[in-house]
C-alpha cells in the first residue's frame, strides 16, 4: 500500500462528479432485494454500473400488476355505471329499465371475477411483486449518499470532505471489480461467493457516515474551554478514518491482482483455442497432403495450457490470500468502532463553568 488514498482518488475518479446511491443491505430483508432483482434495479456497490433511483422501488408497478390491478379496476367501475341507473330505474318504477341495466352489470361482474381468477395468480406468483409488509420495509431502507457523507454541490456553497472522496473511491473500485473477466469466470465461481463485495462496501459507508456527524458534532461544542479536547477527539477520529482508507487500498489491491488474472484467463483462453485450431488443421493435413512433420511442427508452435493453468492456479491462491487481508480489515473496523463509541464528546469543565456562568 505504497500509493496513499488521496493520490488514487486523484486518479481514479477526482474529476467526476459523485453519484452513487448504495443500499445498506441490513436495513431491508431478503424478499425486498428477491423482488428488487427481479425487476433489474441496480442499487448495490457492486453494480457494474451507476446505481439510478427510481420511484417504483416502493411500488408494484409492472405488467402483471397492471393487467390485474387495471383489469378489475376498470370492471368494477363499469360494473358500478350499470347498478347506479338501475337502482335509480327500480326506485322511479321503470322495472324493465332496471332489469336490463342490472342484466349489463350482472355480465360485467362475472367478467370482472373471471378476469381476476386469471391475473390475479399471476400477479400474486410474479416474482417482482413487494408484499404489504415488505412496501413497509422499503420504507425503512438506509441508503449512502454523496449528500449523506458531507457532499455538497455547487461553485460557491459546495463543499465536500475526505469521508466522501474516500467511499467515491470505494465505490469506483467495486465497480471496476465486477467487470473483470475473472470476476464472473466459472474459476473463481467459489472465491466470488465467500467474498462480500456489497457488504464491505455498505459497511465501509456507514463507518464513514458515523465519522461525518460525530465530526460534525464535536465541532459544535469547539470554544476556547474544549479546543483542547476537540482536537483530542478528532486525532482519536482521524484513526479510525485511516483504518478504513488502508481498507479501500486493499480492494484496490485486490482489484490489481484480478487484472493479473484477467491477462493470464485470456492467454490459457488463447493456447486452448489454439490447441483446438492445431488440431483442425491437422485432421485437415491428414485428409489431404498427409504430411507426417507437421503433428510435432504444430506441437512447438501451440501454446502450452498446462502451464498456463498452472499459472493462474497459483494467482488464485494469492487471491485468496490478498481476500483474507481484506476481510481481516472487519477485526481492524470493529476495533476503531469501539474507539469512535468511547469517543462521545463529554463536555470538559471549564465548558461546565462556562454554562453554568451563563
Amino acid at each position: 500500500m505504497s500509493q496513499s488514498w488521496k493520490s488514487l482518488w486523484k486518479s481514479e475518479c477526482g474529476k467526476a462528479i459523485p453519484i452513487y446511491r448504495v443500499l445498506v443491505p441490513e436495513s431491508v430483508n431478503q424478499g425486498v432485494m428477491k423482488a428488487w432483482n427481479a425487476r433489474g434495479y441496480r442499487y448495490t456497490a457492486g453494480a457494474p454500473s451507476a446505481i439510478m433511483l427510481t420511484g417504483g422501488m416502493r411500488r408494484n408497478f409492472f405488467r402483471s400488476s397492471m393487467l390485474f390491478k387495471g383489469g378489475t379496476g376498470a370492471g368494477a367501475a363499469v360494473t358500478a355505471g350499470f347498478a347506479a341507473p338501475s337502482g335509480l330505474a327500480l326506485l322511479s318504477g321503470f322495472a324493465e329499465a332496471a332489469l336490463t341495466f342490472g342484466a349489463l352489470g350482472g355480465v360485467t361482474a362475472v367478467g370482472t371475477g373471471v378476469f381476476a381468477a386469471v391475473t390475479g395468480p399471476k400477479y400474486f406468483r410474479d416474482p417482482k411483486r413487494l408484499s404489504r409488509k415488505n412496501r413497509q420495509k422499503v420504507n425503512q431502507a438506509q441508503w449512502i449518499t454523496p449528500g449523506s457523507l458531507g457532499f455538497q454541490p455547487g461553485r460557491k456553497e459546495g463543499r465536500d470532505t475526505d469521508e466522501q472522496r474516500l467511499f467515491h473511491l470505494a465505490v469506483t473500485i467495486a465497480r471496476k471489480i465486477v467487470r473483470t473477466r475473472a470476476w464472473t469466470h466459472p474459476i473463481l465461481r467459489d472465491h466470488v461467493s465467500r467474498v462480500d463485495l456489497d457488504h464491505a462496501v455498505a459497511s465501509i459507508g456507514l463507518r464513514l457516515s458515523e465519522l461525518v456527524r460525530l465530526r460534525e458534532e464535536i465541532e459544535s461544542i469547539r470554544d476556547a474551554g474544549t479546543a483542547k479536547s476537540v482536537e483530542t477527539y478528532l486525532s482519536k477520529l482521524a484513526v479510525a478514518f485511516t483504518s478504513m482508507a488502508n481498507r479501500v487500498l486493499s480492494m484496490h489491491e485486490y482489484y490489481e491482482r484480478l487484472t493479473e488474472l484477467d491477462q493470464q484467463l485470456m492467454l490459457l483462453h488463447n493456447s486452448e483455442r489454439s490447441r483446438e485450431l492445431g488440431d483442425r488443421v491437422l485432421d485437415v493435413l491428414s485428409r489431404t497432403a498427409a504430411d507426417d512433420s507437421a503433428d510435432w511442427q504444430f506441437r512447438e508452435l501451440r501454446i502450452d495450457a498446462e502451464s498456463q493453468s498452472s499459472v493462474i492456479s497459483d494467482l488464485v491462491a494469492e487471491l485468496d490470500q490478498t481476500a483474507d487481508d481484506f476481510d481481516d480489515f472487519d477485526s481492524r473496523l470493529a476495533a476503531a468502532q469501539e474507539a469512535v463509541d468511547a469517543l462521545e464528546p463529554t463536555p470538559s469543565p471549564s465548558a461546565d463553568k462556562d454554562r453554568l456562568e451563563e
